[in-house]
């Protein structure tokens, strides 16, 4: 059985015949002709999560896991604006979401209908295409155009890669179902990979060996061990410096992490030596503010930006070159192009990296107990081959001082660094992965995303180590907030909640920790997988008024 909507059963029929699997459907009257016709096809794996910001994370995680696009489904009314979150940070970190919103009849929207608000291109802002279907269609051509724009809209998510979305106005009744129907029309894509010639690779071979200076800094992606090997190359030639942050998930010793260490040493006179006189990133978002500082006050000749998707990214106001191909593609047809230079740049930057971490371990090692020194035990008892996952704000930023592990990979919503969303997105990842995904997380943000609990596709890979400081501790430690009378009550929320009332009401294991000791000792069996295959919380109690002076105390060491 499925539904009489003749729409909505070609939108459904096309999912599955264009690859889409995985559905998220959150509960509702208006969708009840999707929610049928989904749970009813044998090739597509429904979920049903009640919170709609909590489904379109979950649907991001599992999107991020897959690498295809994932389908996020919701009733009409403010249903669709809860999404909005989830679809912007899918739309700046690239990840495919088709989200189908049901929408009450056009003719009675601003009408005073309960559940109606305008719909159509509601996410406009941060989506790649707007698209409605034609409501309860009879005439042929309508039908046809119908299934043309589903075609389109698939096609697109799938593409380029983010969030496309369809709305999807419906006539009572919404529960009526048929056993015919006719097949849907296919329209299949062929698509060109966009390469560089051999005369493009050469002009730029020719331009980098023009440089003695040469920084390479990748942002988040997909671990890709390809553009791994290619890097690992590069990074021979004298003249090459590598700067990776952990959502690059690049790890080689050859290469430069831990940026925001290396940055905060330089002295006045070393930041002119170190500047490159060409830049070149590519991957997504950077975190470290300290490198996103220093690279815009470089007065940097030539910066080439590395990109798929078409626009001028200049993050560093010194952008010269838009090359659009895989980064993968470029640094393999560079690679035995480039010729050796005398320079002593990696060096330079290899011999600061080295030093930082001596005095990093030694400060770590004598450190009082603090998130710092939290996470320096955490870090140490990551399983092997596992994911993390970093929440924003305070324990994306500590994690970037760690260096990176070998066969981890490390994942952040770092599209829009918002605090809403972290816990869904690693739950979502973790429901289609057979690895323990650990979310490392902030007392605020793990209460903001609570509702990621309410979910019954959570099982025991999913660990979530959650830092209680008692408030927003990021605000102790960036610049400004510090100095106002106003701190403790509207910036840094000083609460004293603890995440065992939550732990009882949604049937997760609890654990916690107010020491190193114990925190050593908890850590020692809190990565197996429980008996009762559910998700385990460690919570760690750390010192409010401590933590800043330990962090700042922190990089005056280091210099």
């Amino acid at each position: 059985m499925h539904t009489d909507k003749t729409l909505v059963k070609q939108l459904v029929d096309l999912c599955a015949m264009k690859g889409i699997e995985e559905v998220i459907l959150s509960p509702g009257s208006r969708n009840a002709p999707l929610t049928i016709s989904f749970d009813e096809h044998e090739k597509i794996n429904c979920s049903v999560i009640p919170d709609e910001r909590c489904a379109g994370f979950f649907a991001l995680g599992i999107a991020q896991q897959s690498n295809k696009p994932v389908a996020i489904c919701c009733t009409s009314g403010t249903a669709s604006l809860n999404y909005a979150p989830a679809i912007a940070e899918a739309f700046y970190q690239r990840i495919p979401l088709l989200v189908l919103t049901a929408d009450r009849p056009v003719e009675w929207i601003n009408q005073g209908e309960g559940q109606s608000i305008v719909q159509r291109e509601v996410y406009k802002n941060f989506i790649l295409g707007s698209y409605e279907l034609p409501q309860d269609p009879i005439a042929t051509d309508e039908i046809w155009s119908g299934g043309r724009v589903i075609n389109e809209a698939i096609d697109l998510c799938t593409r380029r890669k983010g969030p496309v979305h369809i709305n999807i106005p419906l006539k009572e009744n919404l529960y009526g179902t048929t056993n015919t129907s006719s097949a849907p029309k296919l329209i299949k894509e062929i698509i060109g990979d966009e390469k560089l010639s051999s005369d493009q690779l050469d002009s730029l071979a020719t331009l980098w060996d023009n440089h003695e200076k040469i920084l390479i800094l990748c942002g988040q992606s997909a671990p890709n061990l390809s553009l791994q090997k290619a890097l690992q190359i590069i990074a021979d030639d004298p003249s090459v410096a590598i700067l990776t942050e952990t959502t690059a998930n690049l790890y080689s010793m050859s290469f430069n992490g831990s940026i925001d260490r290396v940055v905060n040493t330089l002295s006045e006179a070393e930041k002119q030596s170190f500047a490159p006189t060409l830049l070149i990133t590519c991957g997504g978002a950077i975190i470290s503010k300290k490198i996103k500082t220093y690279l815009r006050t470089s007065n940097i000749k030539d910066h080439w930006n590395i990109t798929e998707f078409k626009g001028h990214y200049d993050t560093f106001q010194s952008l010269t070159k838009s090359i659009y191909c895989s980064a993968e593609h470029l640094f393999h047809g560079l690679k035995n192009r480039i010729k050796p230079s005398a320079s002593n740049y990696r060096t330079l930057w290899k011999g600061k990296d080295l030093l930082t971490e001596e005095k990093h371990n030694a400060f770590l090692n004598d450190a009082k107990f603090c998130d710092l020194k939290a996470y320096h035990i955490v870090m140490d008892f990551l399983p092997p081959l596992s994911i993390v996952h970093m929440a924003n704000s305070t324990a994306v930023r500590y994690v970037q001082l760690f260096r990176q592990i070998d066969k981890l990979e490390y994942f952040s919503n770092r599209g829009t660094s918002g605090i809403d969303g972290s816990t869904s997105t690693a739950a979502g990842m973790a429901f289609r992965s057979d690895k323990i995904n650990t979310l490392l997380t902030g007392d605020m943000s793990f209460y903001y995303d609570s509702n990621a609990f309410w979910n019954r596709q959570l099982m025991g890979n999913f660990k979530i180590i959650m830092l209680n400081n008692q408030g927003g501790g990021i605000f102790r430690i960036i610049e400004g907030p510090d100095s106002t009378n106003q701190l403790e009550q509207y910036f840094e929320t000083k609460q004293e909640m603890t995440a065992e009332g939550i732990a009882t009401q949604f049937n997760l294991n609890y654990h916690q920790a107010s020491n190193s000791f114990e925190l050593e000792k908890e850590l020692e069996h809190f990565f197996s997988i429980p008996d009762n295959n559910r998700p385990s919380i460690l919570e760690i109690f750390t010192p409010q008024l401590l933590n800043d002076k330990i962090l700042k105390a922190y990089f005056t060491t280091l210099h």
